[in-house]
């Protein structure tokens, strides 16, 4: 078992930038699927290592720009990339897209969460259509089908 100190994750801001740099030729030149090709498998680093050293920063601005130049492949219709892989990795390379998607889910929750009051029973918004919303249902139909 090894003894000492651990590894020290953050590099000295002038070897961060020197590491960016090298991040940005290496993914320009090489086009790899993923980032981890880079930091892990190339240079050795885990991915709590990474988690560490990727937002210093000195080094985020590389960072965001190698997720880029990986993720402009991820939309070339000619790409080697899988459909399905493309689809999914997109969010983690656009964060506008992510920004977005998590916006629209956070809305449609609380959408779905609200309720409105027609007479004595409660309508979860949007699983019924507007006519009951808008109390354009006979009252018997609402008491059959939430009895």
């Amino acid at each position: 078992m090894p003894a000492g100190r651990p590894r020290t994750v953050s590099l000295p801001p002038n070897e961060m930038i020197l590491l960016g740099d090298e991040m940005i030729e290496w993914v320009s030149k090489n086009d790899p699927v993923h980032l981890s090709e880079f930091y892990c498998i190339l240079k050795g680093y885990t991915d709590s290592e990474w988690d560490t050293m990727h937002v210093a920063p000195e080094f985020f601005p590389y960072y965001e720009r190698a997720l880029k130049i990986i993720g402009i492949k991820y939309l070339k219709k000619d790409s080697n990339i899988d459909p399905g892989i493309k689809q999914r990795w997109q969010r983690v390379y656009f964060k506008d897209l992510k920004r977005e998607e998590d916006e629209q889910v956070k809305y449609n929750e609380s959408v779905k969460s609200a309720t409105v009051q027609t007479g004595d029973t409660y309508i979860s918004y949007p699983s019924h259509s507007a006519a009951y919303i808008h109390g354009q249902v006979p009252a018997e139909t609402l008491s059959k089908e939430h009895s």
